[in-house]
């Protein structure tokens, strides 16, 4: 499309080409009338802008023009011609006619509209012809080349110089030969003698064809041809455009689309390349193109049809096909991956031998395909001898496909690592969870021999993390996987299953040697983790249990989870029979470890549904005998079986993770009922309530959330609440729990320590806690059997606590003496049968009464 065509799709360019024109122009719509017409056309034919404005162009043509017009306008509608550039008279106000030269196109000034012809009108009145108007108008750019009735050029402007390289002193007078490549000469010679003797069908269509240019390059033209009448001869005037750069950069843009297209739907870089060096040799006429990744994937071939030249002593058929079938990749010193496109002559391409030959192959490409910035792949085009070498455009052309071949490339990879990613351990590499439990479904559906699973926990691992910290520990598990990888057989599958869990799936093979395969693997891995390993200068010598669940492919639908559920049942066995131990799961286990996981499910349905009670004893100062608190102990009134006593469920709570769920419930329900004591229980109207918090609770991040709505939920004043911790909650994770425990007593919140002198805290780790009661075990209330009987360990620990400005409760006081001994050793508070069992909150004011004097 012309310049003035493309500024006529902008209305307010229209209108600025038409008022400063120094031409004729006219605008139609597709009813024929004119839109918009400008002074210098309306001057032409007498009238004024407005009175044509809605008046049909037939209306002023003259009546042999009119149905070429109309004809012409379909040409152009259709897009058989671009433009048209013709003779035309029109008929002046006065009657009298105008020739003039009128040049038309289609423009669509906006999308409201289908389309208008724009026309520029140039009077032909005076004495030059319509030859010479016509070359002055097309001089700027275009070639315009005129030929005679006898088919030689009498006509050439400095724009067919411009295209063709020629001057007009070596054109004019003779033949247009020299500018027909030598592959198109008959063809030309049959079009040129028919266009002589009449033939039209070429007249008034633009087409595109090959020249020649005077330097022997071969360029692609766009002719538009026009017959007319000159002194009564005919003329034949082409204007020519070279399109050679415009229909190599649409060439270049559509292979860089195919390839993004095709980049983008590709499921991997083998099948987009494929397609992709297909296109490009298919559209370029290339004899071969191949595509390979650095990772050494399968190579990619495209070779298209060609002809073969005679080559004695070459194997029958294509030495390219044959290439092809063996997947062949030059080797990196032919082609070196890196990020510079190569382009070979036939000579540097002696590693083909007789090939470079026999298919005529005239020089080579190599671009690099990048991904992520670096050389993931190559492209290697063949071009056909005699073909020059592709231009800068083309080249560019081929980088930005192989850079849409890299984001395939990119893709597959961040596929595949996110699919290695999903099934395997990121510390130690080995397999995850998911694929463990795959690869035991595929081996009880496919167990012809007898699988094993063993189950593996580092004795005491926890203290690696504590000792060294967390980077020493990462360390220390991927060398265990490293050990487990080189002890177990090929073919075993090790797995991570979690923080110092590891597991090793065994498919034992009948040629080994006699005996149970999967217990002497035991052994052998139970041997490997005695000796020591060295990291970071520290030398680590750890323990491991294992226990073991033989895989039938007889089980349930529940397959994996029972497998590992059985081995972890056969594990805590190995651990309570001191660990460093193996166990194989047998039917014994079979009902214990179905019996867990009933109580677990029952535990936390129980949790949900208030199944859980609370029971309170009564905990009393021993120098008045009277109620003072009560410790809230927690029951399980669980359905079938009746009222749990702690020690059944609380364990299994710990071990589980519900102690979190159960602990909440206490906490709130304890401070719910000791905020009603004043009204249900006068005897313990401003008694304090004591809660039991485990080790897992204490550190739970949410703990004192919990413990702020507890207290502000329930009303209870915070000096009526004593939280109980023991040793063993403050030894696992002393800082984290130190921290707590401050937080704790910010909230005015009392803090006893519980079960003193059972653990392995030393006193001066004691005196820096929080806390301000101290209670005695049992285990040193049992030995009292009256004053100064019996009482040196208990008297011991009095006097600690009083060193250390804490009061003392005495744990399980079951006789008088003992209560009267204690009172005598400075002990502050006591609790025990001697004055109430554990009551529920109904009877606690029944139990508190009696302990009240009348």
């Amino acid at each position: 499309m012309s310049d003035d065509a493309s500024r006529a799709r902008d209305p307010e360019n229209l209108r600025t080409a038409f008022d400063h024109a120094s031409t004729g122009m006219t605008l139609v719509d597709d009813a024929g009338r004119y839109v918009e017409v400008n002074h210098v056309f309306a001057a032409m034919l007498g009238y004024a802008p407005e009175e044509l404005i809605g008046r049909h162009f037939g209306d002023f043509t003259q009546s042999g023009d009119h149905d070429s017009d109309v004809a012409m306008m379909g040409d152009l509608i259709s897009g058989t011609r671009r433009s048209v550039v013709r003779e035309k008279q029109y008929r002046h106000r006065d009657g009298t006619l105008l020739t003039a030269l009128v040049s038309s196109y289609v423009v669509r000034p906006d999308d409201s509209v289908s389309w208008r012809l724009l026309s520029t009108v140039e009077s032909l009145a005076g004495e030059q012809s319509a030859a010479q108007r016509l070359l002055e108008t097309r001089a700027a750019g275009d070639g315009i080349v005129t030929l005679d009735a006898a088919g030689h050029v009498v006509a050439w402007n400095p724009g067919a110089q411009r295209v063709f390289g020629h001057p007009a002193a070596d054109m004019l007078g003779g033949p247009p030969g020299r500018l027909v490549p030598a592959h198109q000469e008959r063809t030309f010679t049959v079009a040129l003698r028919r266009l002589l003797a009449g033939d039209s069908r070429l007249v008034g269509r633009t087409v595109e064809v090959v020249a020649r240019h005077a330097d022997g390059r071969e360029l692609l033209v766009e002719l538009s041809l026009s017959a007319w009448i000159h002194d009564g001869d005919p003329r034949f005037t082409a204007i020519a455009r070279d399109i050679t750069v415009r229909r190599r950069a649409e060439q270049a843009a559509a292979l860089i689309r195919h390839a993004a297209v095709t980049a983008n739907s590709a499921n991997s870089f083998a099948e987009a390349a494929a397609e992709v060096v297909r296109e490009v040799c298919a559209r370029l006429r290339w004899r071969a193109g191949q595509a390979w990744t650095a990772g050494c994937g399968p190579v990619v071939w495209h070779v298209e049809d060609h002809s073969h030249e005679a080559s004695g002593g070459a194997e029958p058929g294509c030495g390219l096909r044959r290439l092809a079938a063996q997947g062949s990749a030059p080797t990196a010193e032919q082609v070196p991956a890196d990020a510079f496109t190569r382009i070979a002559r036939p000579e540097e391409l002696t590693a083909m031998g007789a090939i470079v030959g026999e298919c005529g192959i005239g020089s080579a490409v190599a671009v690099p395909v990048l991904a992520g910035g670096e050389v993931a792949g190559t492209l290697g085009f063949y071009l056909p001898a005699g073909s020059p070498p592709p231009e800068h455009d083309l080249v560019g052309a081929l980088e930005q496909i192989g850079l849409a071949l890299g984001r395939v490339v990119e893709r597959q990879r961040t596929s595949e690592a996110l699919a290695w990613q999903a099934t395997h351990d990121p510390v130690t590499d080995l397999a995850n969870r998911r694929l463990l439990l795959d690869h035991i479904r595929r081996s009880g559906r496919a167990a012809v021999r007898r699988s094993a699973l063993l189950l593996i926990n580092l004795d005491r691992f926890r203290l690696v993390n504590e000792a060294h910290g967390y980077a020493i520990g990462d360390q220390f598990l991927r060398l265990v996987g490293e050990l487990l990888r080189a002890t177990a057989d090929p073919g075993d599958l090790v797995a991570r299953l979690s923080a110092d869990e590891f597991v090793v799936v065994t498919t034992p093979d009948a040629a080994r040697s006699a005996g149970t395969p999967y217990l002497m693997l035991a052994d052998r891995i139970l041997q490997a983790l005695r000796r020591p390993l060295i990291i970071g200068g520290h030398e680590f010598r750890l323990r491991a249990s294992i226990g073991i669940r033989v895989i039938t492919g007889d089980d349930s639908e529940q397959f994996p989870a029972a497998v590992l559920r059985d081995a972890d049942a056969a594990l805590r066995q190995a651990k309570s029979r001191g660990k460093d131990q193996t166990v194989v799961f047998d039917d014994a286990m079979a009902g214990t470890a179905e019996r867990r996981m009933d109580d677990e499910i029952a535990l936390a349905q129980g949790i949900l549904d208030s199944q859980l009670v609370l029971h309170y004893q009564p905990i009393i100062a021993l120098d008045t005998g009277l109620p003072v608190g009560a410790e809230a102990l927690v029951r399980w009134d669980r359905p079938g079986h009746g009222m749990q006593s702690p020690d059944r469920f609380i364990p299994l709570a710990e071990e589980s993770g519900l102690i979190i769920e159960l602990g909440r419930w206490v906490l709130n329900q304890a401070c719910r009922d000791a905020a009603a004591w004043p009204s249900v229980v006068p005897a313990m109207a401003g008694a304090t309530v004591s809660v039991n918090v485990s080790a897992r609770q204490l550190t739970h991040p949410r703990f004192i959330a919990d413990l702020r709505e507890a207290l502000s939920g329930s009303g209870l004043a915070p000096d009526r609440l004593i939280l109980e911790i023991t040793e063993t909650a403050l030894i696992s994770e002393p800082d984290a729990a130190m921290d707590t425990l401050r937080a704790v007593r910010a909230c005015g919140v009392q803090l006893a320590l519980d079960d003193f002198g059972t653990g392995y805290s030393s006193l001066s780790y004691v005196q820096k806690l929080p806390a301000t009661i101290l209670k005695i075990d049992k285990s040193f209330v049992d030995p009292i059997t009256g004053p100064g009987a019996g009482t040196a360990l208990s008297e011991v620990v009095i006097k600690l606590a009083q060193a250390i400005g804490m009061r003392t409760v005495a744990e399980g006081v079951e006789t008088p003496a003992q209560a009267a001994a204690l009172r005598l050793l400075g002990c502050h508070r006591g609790q025990g049968y001697t004055w109430s069992r554990p009551v529920p909150q109904a009877e606690l004011q029944a139990a508190a009464a009696r302990l009240v004097p009348a």
